[in-house]
C-alpha cells in the first residue's frame, strides 16, 4: 500500500522525524488458552476476596491496625473490591481523631501514613499533626534521620499538601535532603524519589508495591496472594483490549500511509489504563484510546507535517463537519485525517445514544473542535512569526494541554456518570482543570521546547516568559517548577471534601480522572517526553504492566 503521503517532502513541512513504533507484533495476539487463564485467576480469587473483606470488617482491632490494612489494600491495587468497607472505615477513623481534636501519639511512620491516607480520601487532617517532629524554630527533629522509614513515609505525605502548610513545605525540603544520601542504601528511598506514590500511575505503582510488601515480614499471606492474582488477569485484560485496538489500528495503515505520524497505539492504551485501571472501565477505556489517537494524530499534522494552507483547508473542514468537505484537499493524507477524526465521533455519538446519554458525545465532539482550533491558533502565530505574551500564551496552551479533552472524553464511557452537568462544568474550567491544565502543559514545555525550536515550532511557554521577563531559560523553568509545585497544591485542596459544597462541583468520579491525568502527566514528562520517546522513559513500565506476569 502506498503514502498518501507520498514522496513529496517540501521545505514548508515542519518534519519533526518521530522515532518510529518500539513494539512490533508483541501485543497482536489473545489466545482461548489466555482467557481460560483468566477465568482459572478470577476463580481463585473469589475465597481470598472474602478472607479479606473478613478481615475489613473486624471490629476488634484497633484503627492503626485498620489504616495499616486499607493502606496495604489500596497500594496493592485492589481497593476497588472493598469501597464501601474501606470508605465506612475511614469515615470511623476520622471522626474518631476530630472527637480528640486531633491530638494523636503516634511514631512519625503512622502519622504520615494515617495523613496520606485521609488526604487522598479527602479527610482533611490538619498538617498540625506533624508539630511534635519539630523544634521550637519549626525545623524538623535531626533524630528523625534514624527512621528511614518514617522520612519517607512523611516525604510522600508532603506531597498531598495545600496552600499554607508551611510545615509540610519545611519537610518535604528536609525529608527529600535526607532521602537523597541514602537512596543508593535504601530501595524504598529511591523508589520516593524516582515516583511519589501520590503522583505515579497506580499501576505501575502497585507492581512496585507488590515486589515491596512480599518482603513484608508483617504481610498477610491471602492479601499478596489476591494481590498477585488480580494483577496477572488484569494483564491479560489489558491484552485483551490491546490486541482489539491494534487489529482495527493495523487496518488503518497509518503507519505507511500518515508515516510522519507517531505510532503510539500501546502508548496510547497504557495512557488509558492510567486513567483508570480498574476491570469495570474496560468499554470506557476503549473508547479513551480511540480520542488518544484521534489527539495523537491531530497534533503531528498540525504540528508536525501539514502546511499552513494546509492547515486552513483542514480546520474549515472540521468547523463544517461534512464528508464533502474533503473534496477541496489537495492532498490524500488530509483526507485520511478528516475521515479518521470525523470515523471516531460518529461512532461515540453512536455508542453514546445506546447508553442514552447522546449528550456525552456532542461534548466530547465540541472539546476536540476547541483543540483544533487551539492548534490553528498556533499555526497562525508560527506563521505569522508571532510571539505571544505567556498570558496570551496560556489561554490557548490551557486547551493544547488536553486537559479538557481527556477529562471530558474519560468520563464518556463512564456508567455511573448518567448527568450532563460534569460535562458542563469541564469547559468552565473549575479549579481542578486549571491546575491539571497548568501541570500538563508546562511540563510538556520544560521537556520538549529546546526540541521543538530547533526544527521551527511556535514560541512554547518557555519562550513567551523568557521574553516577556527577560529571563534565562534556567530562571524560567525554575518558576514553571514552582506553578507545578502549586497546581498540585490546587489539585489536593479540590479532592478535599467541601464544609459547602455547590452544584458547580466536579462528582468524585470525574476528580479522580483529572487527578490520574495529572500521574500521567508527571510520570511521563518529569525528565523527557516519555510519550515520543516511549523506549527511553516507559518501555519497562508498559512491559512489566502488559508482558510480565507475577510468578505464583
Amino acid at each position: 500500500m502506498g503514502s498518501a503521503v507520498g514522496e513529496e517532502v517540501d521545505s514548508k513541512r515542519p518534519l519533526a522525524h518521530f522515532p518510529p513504533d518500539i513494539w512490533g507484533e508483541n501485543f497482536v495476539c489473545f489466545t482461548p488458552q489466555h482467557l481460560l487463564m483468566m477465568e482459572k485467576y478470577e476463580k481463585e480469587m473469589e475465597p481470598l476476596k472474602e478472607e479479606v473483606r473478613k478481615l475489613l470488617n473486624e471490629k476488634g482491632s484497633s484503627s492503626e491496625e485498620k489504616m495499616k490494612l486499607i493502606d496495604a489494600v489500596e497500594r496493592l491495587g485492589v481497593h476497588y473490591f472493598y469501597d464501601n468497607e474501606i470508605n465506612e472505615s475511614i469515615s470511623q477513623i476520622f471522626e474518631q481523631l476530630c472527637r480528640k481534636d486531633f491530638n494523636i501519639d503516634y511514631d512519625l511512620h503512622t502519622t504520615a501514613s494515617h495523613f496520606r491516607i485521609l488526604r487522598q480520601h479527602g479527610h482533611k487532617l490538619p498538617c498540625d499533626v506533624f508539630k511534635k517532629f519539630t523544634e521550637k524554630e519549626g525545623k524538623m527533629k535531626e533524630s528523625l534521620k534514624s527512621d528511614i522509614k518514617g522520612m519517607v513515609s512523611l516525604y510522600e505525605a508532603c506531597h498531598l499538601r495545600v496552600h499554607g502548610e508551611a510545615i509540610l513545605d519545611e519537610a518535604l525540603a528536609f525529608t527529600t535532603h535526607f532521602l537523597e544520601s541514602v537512596s543508593t542504601m535504601s530501595d524504598q528511598a529511591h523508589h520516593a524519589l524516582k515516583q511519589v506514590s501520590h503522583f505515579g500511575i497506580q499501576r505501575v505503582e502497585s507492581r512496585y508495591y507488590i515486589s515491596f510488601y512480599e518482603d513484608d515480614k508483617h504481610r498477610n499471606e491471602t492479601l499478596l496472594k489476591l494481590a498477585k492474582l488480580e494483577f496477572n488477569r488484569l494483564q491479560l485484560l489489558y491484552r485483551k483490549e490491546l490486541t482489539q485496538i491494534l487489529k482495527w489500528w493495523h487496518k488503518l495503515d497509518f503507519k505507511t500511509k500518515l508515516s510522519y505520524a507517531r505510532q503510539r497505539c500501546v502508548e496510547c492504551h497504557f495512557w488509558a489504563t492510567a486513567m483508570y485501571f480498574e476491570p469495570q472501565y474496560s468499554e470506557a477505556r476503549m473508547l479513551l484510546i480511540r480520542v488518544l489517537l484521534v489527539i495523537s494524530i491531530l497534533d503531528d499534522t498540525y504540528d508536525a507535517f501539514a502546511t499552513f494552507e494546509e492547515i486552513q483547508l483542514l480546520t474549515r473542514a472540521f468547523e463544517r463537519w461534512d464528508l464533502t468537505a474533503m473534496n477541496q484537499f489537495p492532498k490524500e493524507y488530509m483526507k485520511l485525517v478528516f475521515q479518521f477524526v470525523y470515523d471516531n465521533y460518529e461512532h461515540f455519538a453512536m455508542e453514546m445514544t445506546k447508553k442514552g446519554k447522546p449528550y456525552a458525545a456532542q461534548y466530547a465532539k465540541d472539546r476536540v473542535m476547541d483543540l483544533i482550533r487551539s492548534y490553528h491558533t498556533e499555526a497562525k502565530w508560527l506563521k505569522a512569526k508571532y510571539v505571544p505574551t505567556f498570558e496570551e500564551y496560556m489561554v490557548n496552551a490551557r486547551i493544547t494541554g488536553v486537559a479538557q479533552i481527556l477529562s471530558t472524553s474519560s468520563i464518556m464511557g463512564m456508567d455511573e456518570i448518567v448527568e450532563e452537568k460534569p460535562f458542563q462544568i469541564i469547559p468552565r474550567a473549575p479549579k481542578a482543570i486549571k491546575a491539571c491544565e497548568v501541570i500538563g502543559r508546562l511540563m510538556d514545555d520544560i521537556v520538549s521546547h529546546e526540541e521543538e525550536q530547533a526544527r521551527g515550532h511556535v514560541a512554547s511557554g518557555v519562550e513567551c516568559y523568557m521574553k516577556d521577563h527577560n529571563m534565562s531559560r534556567e530562571e524560567v523553568v525554575e518558576i514553571f517548577n514552582k506553578m507545578i509545585e502549586d497546581a498540585w497544591k490546587e489539585l489536593n485542596e479540590e479532592f478535599l471534601i467541601k464544609e459547602n459544597p455547590t452544584e458547580d462541583d466536579l462528582p468524585r468520579p470525574v476528580l479522580k480522572r483529572i487527578l490520574n491525568l495529572a500521574r500521567v502527566v508527571d510520570a511521563l514528562y518529569k525528565v523527557i517526553d516519555g510519550y515520543t520517546y516511549s523506549e527511553k522513559l516507559i518501555k519497562e513500565d508498559i512491559i512489566t504492566t502488559y508482558l510480565r506476569p507475577i510468578v505464583l
